[in-house]
């Protein structure tokens, strides 16, 4: 039994316990050259540790109800897996079905009868061959697997396979060990595992040939799920340019991005991760973007390159299949979803003619804005942790400003000062913790619209905010005719035109006098549009951005990118939009408005292209149609300003924007600042909190 513990206990465990055990370890370590590379590769075999934890988790939750064939191959791996949360189990199965696809695709324009090797670089303890050999009955080819990792790790996974029928009786029986070719541990007529340092490109080959990688009617699928990321780019570009050597060679390399640099709020993260494991990236910093990787492969051998990221493979992902996915678990993540997915490319390169994976060749989104004549000053404030909270509502009431709701570790219902406010507030039992509602004031009358409790369910509920002798208090309205969640409010007239959200699709008009919800009738061509932005311009309402869904999915969506101008008559109780204008940049979801008395500024959310120092703020000019960048300075975009799940309020006709924050896939949280937006001069109030 207790060898059965030895080997599903962590990979660096074992070899920290084997290398302790070692008499010489220590003084090696401290003479030998070759001592950073071996403590270096040995943590990079600790990424295998939580990567099949996070990967067993999605196991367990999605196989049976997703799967057309639900085996549970991670089990064989891992033995105990807590419950991930909903964006790292999404994120995962995406990085794995993902990968599934391109195979899929590859296999699927083979000649009938080729042989075809998959080769899994770096492949840990990633049951992928087990996965493709139980259905190769739905393939017209030969499929032969072979597992490649560090000999030690190889050694380990080989153990488990043997002490699982399940899996030797997929694979078939082994070959006499004196036939194999150096490195290899298993091989039967369907699979094999081997032990190589790819830095040792004979050895490679040699091992390689033994499997007939260069026999004409052999493919080589190879597979780099983040396996070369941690190598720097003159060790790992020598594997890639000797596997495009090989006939028929595909290579599918899934690792990191950074599109929008280094000092972005998740690539941020990302990389201080990694740097924490012991495991550093290495190529990113090299081939940070789509483009610099579709040349990088280029230049290393294969003449067809294509690629996207995550966020473009999710969209590829048929849409029945898309369906049930978003039925496994409550969802609500996906501005941190879209973050996750646009930092993750997912390459295809070959040297076979003819083979396609994607649909058509990427390109960027749009190509680069011009910059504003209008001038902007940026100033951040420190971190305030008492405010610290993202899909919260601001709002103003008088001279004083205001935060509610929101969520940190927990969702809140407190509602906090922004300035130096002496009143205290009450806030009553009724009033219950909420996110992604809608705050607006109107005639200095506050209120508070809907909001969510639970993913996928608005709340109809209509608050006021108001002073009442020495301090504030909340009072309850009528409520909506439906519940709303992440929908948007703008004044008309002396009441409050709300749109949107995930339950309620058209417009409605709240009477502040009679306290009365009106329905407006009218044609919209989005259903149920999400963070979307309605702005008062000088009495011209327009509609801007915003995520709508396809035929009733969650899961399958677009961004709107045009704006429309917004119609009302409250007599005949009716909505018209007329479209003004439409750019992709507008297409953005999650993000904020300010009316600078002239233009409207767009900032921060997320959308198709993930945005950086010089679109994430963009300035939009209604009467000239044009939409220009807004650029950060350097040490404004350094400070990491995290513009999703935020809030703006105007003070002295500046904007200031309470920043939200983000779960950043596996790799922790990151929490916004303060940060103010000086129009034409510099900020001369501030909040004060």
């Amino acid at each position: 039994m207790k060898s059965e513990v030895d080997i599903y206990s962590s990979v660096t465990q074992k070899q920290l316990e084997k290398k302790n055990k070692s008499k010489d370890f220590p003084e090696s370590v401290k003479n030998e050259k070759k001592s950073k590379k071996v403590v270096h590769d040995l943590f990079v075999q600790g990424t295998n540790d939580s990567s099949i934890v996070s990967k067993r988790s999605v196991e367990i939750l999605y196989a049976d109800k997703v799967d057309e064939n639900p085996k549970h191959f991670f089990q064989y791996f891992v033995k105990k897996s807590p419950r991930r949360t909903p964006v790292i189990n999404r994120g995962y199965w995406i990085r794995m079905k993902s990968i599934r696809m391109a195979i899929d695709k590859i296999v699927k324009q083979q000649p009938h009868g080729q042989r075809i090797n998959i080769i899994n670089l770096g492949c840990g303890y990633d049951p992928l061959p087990f996965q493709l050999l139980d259905d190769e009955k739905n393939y017209d080819v030969k499929l032969f697997c072979i597992d490649v990792d560090f000999p030690e790790l190889i050694g380990y996974k080989s153990q488990m396979i043997r002490m699982a029928p399940e899996l030797t009786s997929l694979i078939g029986e082994e070959y006499d060990q004196k036939t194999n070719a150096p490195g290899v541990t298993i091989r039967t007529d369907r699979y094999a595992t081997m032990g190589c340092d790819l830095t040792d490109k004979k050895l490679y080959i040699q091992q390689l040939d033994s499997f007939m990688a260069n026999d004409t009617a052999t493919t080589n699928i190879f597979v780099a799920e983040v396996s070369l990321a941690y190598m720097t780019p003159t060790t790992a570009n020598p594997i890639i340019e000797t596997s495009s050597m090989f006939n028929n060679s595909h290579f599918l390399i899934l690792e990191q991005l950074m599109p929008s640099g280094e000092h972005h709020p998740f690539a941020k993260r990302m990389i201080n991760h990694f740097k924490k494991m012991e495991a550093p990236l290495q190529c990113v910093h090299t081939y940070p973007t789509i483009e610099d990787q579709i040349s990088r492969f280029k230049s290393l051998g294969y003449n067809e390159v294509n690629a996207r990221d995550l966020l473009g493979c999710w969209e590829l992902v048929p849409p029945e299949l898309r369906i049930r996915v978003e039925q496994v678990e409550a969802f609500d993540e996906w501005e941190e979803f879209i973050f996750f997915g646009q930092h993750y490319i997912n390459l295809h390169a070959t040297n076979q003619r003819g083979v396609e994976v994607y649909p058509s060749q990427y390109k960027p989104l749009y190509q680069n804005l011009s910059v504003t004549n209008s001038k902007y000053y940026f100033e951040i404030h420190q971190e305030v942790p008492h405010i610290q909270r993202k899909f919260h509502s601001c709002f103003e009431l008088g001279e004083a400003k205001f935060l509610t709701s929101g969520t940190n570790q927990a969702r809140l219902a407190d509602t906090v000062s922004l300035m130096s406010c002496v009143h205290p507030v009450h806030t009553p039992s009724t009033f219950k913790a909420r996110v992604s509602a809608a705050s607006i004031t109107v005639n200095n009358r506050a209120f508070l619209i809907g909001g969510r409790r639970v993913p996928g369910m608005g709340i109809d509920e209509v608050w006021e905010f108001l002073q009442n002798g020495e301090r504030y208090e909340w009072r309850q309205r009528n409520p909506m005719n439906e519940g709303r969640v992440k929908h948007t409010v703008t004044q008309y007239e002396d009441g409050v035109l709300v749109y949107g959200g995930s339950d309620g699709n058209q417009f409605s008009w709240y009477d502040i006098k009679s306290d009365e919800w009106i329905a407006l009738d009218g044609h919209s061509e989005f259903h149920g549009l999400e963070s979307a932005k309605l702005i008062n311009c000088n009495n011209d309402i327009f509609l801007l951005g915003g995520k709508y869904h396809i035929c009733d999915s969650e899961s399958r969506f677009e961004f709107n990118s045009t704006v429309y101008r917004v119609e009302i008559d409250l007599r005949c109780r009716s909505f018209r939009l007329e479209s003004v204008m439409k750019h992709e940049t507008l297409a953005r979801y999650g993000f904020c408005v300010f009316w600078t008395g002239s233009q409207v500024l767009l900032i921060g959310g997320v959308g198709k292209k993930l945005y950086n120092q010089n679109d994430t703020i963009v300035e939009l000019d209604l009467k000239k149609r044009t939409v220009r960048s807004v650029p950060l300075d350097d040490k404004t975009w350094e400070q990491n300003p995290i513009i999703i799940g935020s809030d703006v309020v105007s003070v002295d006709k500046q904007a200031w924007l309470v920043c939200g924050g983000a779960v950043c896939y596996g790799f922790g949280s990151v929490w916004g600042k303060i940060m103010g937006i000086g129009i034409g001069a510099e900020p001369t109030k501030r909040l004060e909190v």
